[in-house]
């Protein structure tokens, strides 16, 4: 008999994270990619504001050339840009990504970060980059329990990359970036300012980054260059 559409299939496996593909039966097509891993020396709330903070990441996150906030309407939300890195080798080249997001602490220790994709005319597409299109992804921190200092960290993305790419070389570069990521973080956390971080609020519910900056990309203070 034939899998379910909702078995996943395990792409990669390290010593930080296992990382699964599976397909929605939406009629899209496209596959969801989950990352599972554990992430020691850390609260599930101020990982939630490092996978925020994208001055420290460029230090060490290679998957991206540039990422930034474009607008902040609200405390907890806010409009991204990302332009991601090209992977395997060139196979696929870079993309592009504008996405509403947004941030929530949970009322069991967690903090959630998810968002999707949206139009922002004032970014259009770069000449010669792809617009990649980004469908309900997002990161979460669960707490474990007797570990205060230690997160198991749920990465879950679900992407179309447009283009013309074979199902294969899509598999093998998202198990690859996500594995990457999770080895990355564990390895650079300790190098992180924690005097940037707030405490977390005392209140579920409340703005989850009281004086906490996100970089722009519009030239006001914090912008994040590109690499290169």
């Amino acid at each position: 008999a034939p899998l379910s559409p909702l078995i996943r299939k395990l792409l990669k496996e390290n010593e930080q994270c296992r990382v699964y593909s599976r397909d929605i039966p939406d009629g899209t097509g496209l596959p969801e990619f989950r990352g599972v891993g554990d992430i020691d020396g850390i609260s599930p709330w101020e990982l939630g504001l490092v996978m925020r903070d994208y001055a420290f990441r460029r230090n060490w996150d290679n998957t991206t050339l540039q990422q930034g906030m474009l607008a902040n309407p609200e405390p907890d939300f806010w409009l991204s840009y990302n332009l991601s890195a090209p992977s395997l080798g060139g196979m696929i080249s870079a993309r592009d990504f504008t996405d509403f997001q947004f941030a929530r602490a949970d009322s069991d220790g967690g903090y959630t970060h998810g968002g999707s994709a949206c139009d922002f005319p004032e970014v259009p597409p770069l000449k010669g980059i792809v617009r990649g299109n980004n469908s309900s992804c997002g990161v979460r921190m669960q707490p474990i329990p007797g570990a205060p200092d230690k997160v198991r960290l749920h990465y879950v993305i679900r992407s179309d990359l447009r283009g013309s790419l074979p199902r294969w070389v899509v598999n093998k570069a998202m198990g690859g970036v996500i594995a990457d990521f999770y080895a990355k973080l564990q390895l650079n956390l300790p190098k992180r300012d924690r005097s940037r971080y707030p405490p977390r609020p005392e209140a579920p519910g409340q703005a989850s980054h009281p004086g906490f900056q996100i970089p722009r990309l519009d030239g006001t203070p914090g912008v994040v260059a590109p690499r290169g």
